[in-house]
C-alpha cells in the first residue's frame, strides 16, 4: 500500500475515533473494498446507528432537483444525516438529469449543521470538475495494497475474532482471490465460522474451505437483501456473475436456500449435528442459517419458494428472460 494511502487511513481512523467528521468526503481509487468499508464506517458513525438518516444516490439515475432538495432540506430534529453520492463522475456525461457541475458549485458554500456528504467513486478521471471537488472535500484515494500489507490485513481480520494464521497461508488465500479484498474478506468470514472455537488456522482448514462456491455468495447476497442492504446485495450478485454462475444456477441455489430456511423454521430438533445432517449442510453453517431464518416469516419463505419455481417455469417456457426473472424474484425477497 502506498505510504500516502497509509497516512490517509491513519487519519480516517483518527477521525472515527474522535468523532471529528468533515462535512464533505471524497473516497476514490482502485480498491473498491476500502471505498465501501470507509463509506460504511463513516456514514454509520455520523448517524449514530439511525440508518434511516442515510440517503443514497446513484449517479446513473440521480436527479439534480432531488439531490438539492435533500442537501438543503431542514431537519427539525437536528439529527445528523448522510447523503452518499455513488459514481457521480462516472455518469456525469451520460445522465443529463445529474448536472454535476451545479451540485459542486452548491457545495462550495455548503454550511448545513446536520448534513454530511460522501462521494464514492469507483472509476475516476482527473479533470477540472474532479479537482474542484478535491479542493472542498476531505479526499482519500485508496490504491491496491501490497502483498505484505494484505497479509497484515488478513491477520488483523482473523485476530479480531481470536484466530491466528501464518504469512504463507494468508498469501495462499490472497493469491487465490487475485488480491480482491472483498472476495478475501467474504472467504475469511466462512473460514472463521468453520474454525468454531479453534484459534489456529491449519493448511487442512484452507484446503477444505478455499473454494469459489457460489452457495457462499448466495448466502451473503440473501443476507444483505434480507436486511434491505441493496448495495451489498447487488455487489454479491455481481460476484456470482464474475464466477460465471448462470441465472438458472442462481435460481436453483436460491430455491435450495429457502427450502433449508423453511425446514429450519419447522424443525424441532436442537442438536446442531442432527440439524446439519437433516438439512444437508455443514455443521458450522447451522447458526448462520438460524440467524438468517429469523429475518423471514414462514409465510414469506413459502412465498419466495413458490415465486422461484414460477420464475424457473416461465424461463423454460420462454415467457420471460432469465435476468428479468431474477430481478423480479429479488424484489420479492426485499419487499
Amino acid at each position: 500500500m502506498a505510504e500516502k494511502t497509509k497516512e490517509i487511513i491513519k487519519e480516517l481512523n483518527s477521525q472515527l475515533l474522535k468523532k471529528d467528521f468533515k462535512k464533505i468526503y471524497l473516497f476514490y481509487g482502485q480498491e473498491i473494498f476500502l471505498i465501501d468499508e470507509y463509506t460504511k464506517r463513516f456514514s454509520h458513525a455520523i448517524v449514530g446507528g439511525n440508518l434511516n438518516n442515510i440517503v443514497r444516490f446513484d449517479g446513473e439515475t440521480a436527479n439534480y432537483n432531488d439531490i438539492i432538495n435533500e442537501m438543503f432540506s431542514i431537519s427539525f430534529d437536528l439529527e445528523p444525516r448522510v447523503l452518499i453520492f455513488k459514481n457521480f463522475f462516472k455518469y456525469a456525461s451520460t445522465n443529463s438529469s445529474l448536472n454535476l457541475s451545479s451540485i459542486i458549485d452548491n457545495l462550495k458554500n455548503f454550511k448545513s449543521d446536520s448534513t454530511y456528504i460522501i462521494f464514492k467513486e469507483y472509476e475516476t478521471k482527473e479533470n477540472k470538475l474532479f479537482s474542484g471537488l478535491k479542493q472542498i472535500a476531505f479526499s482519500a484515494e485508496f490504491v491496491q495494497p501490497s502483498m505484505p500489507d494484505l497479509v497484515k490485513w488478513v491477520q488483523n481480520v482473523m485476530s479480531k475474532e481470536g484466530k491466528t494464521i501464518s504469512d504463507n497461508m494468508a498469501q495462499e488465500i490472497i493469491l487465490h482471490y487475485n488480491k480482491d479484498m472483498m472476495l478475501i474478506y467474504n472467504y475469511l468470514q466462512v473460514l472463521i465460522s468453520y474454525l468454531g472455537k479453534r484459534s489456529k488456522v491449519t493448511h487442512d482448514d484452507i484446503l477444505k474451505t478455499l473454494t469459489d462456491n457460489p452457495q457462499d455468495h448466495i448466502f451473503q447476497m440473501l443476507d444483505a437483501f434480507a436486511t434491505k442492504d441493496l448495495e451489498s446485495g447487488y455487489k454479491y450478485l455481481r460476484e456470482l456473475y464474475q464466477l460465471r454462475t448462470s441465472v438458472s444456477k442462481i435460481l436453483a441455489l436460491i430455491l435450495r436456500h429457502f427450502k433449508i430456511l423453511g425446514m429450519l423454521k419447522e424443525m424441532q430438533e436442537t442438536n446442531k449435528k442432527q440439524i446439519a445432517k437433516q438439512l444437508g449442510i455443514l455443521e458450522f453453517f447451522v447458526d448462520k442459517y438460524k440467524k438468517q431464518a429469523e429475518t423471514f416469516t414462514l409465510d414469506k419463505i413459502k412465498t419466495i419458494i413458490q415465486k422461484t419455481i414460477e420464475c424457473e417455469y416461465m424461463i423454460k417456457r420462454g415467457q420471460i428472460d432469465d435476468e428479468t426473472a431474477l430481478e423480479m424474484l429479488l424484489y420479492q425477497i426485499v419487499k
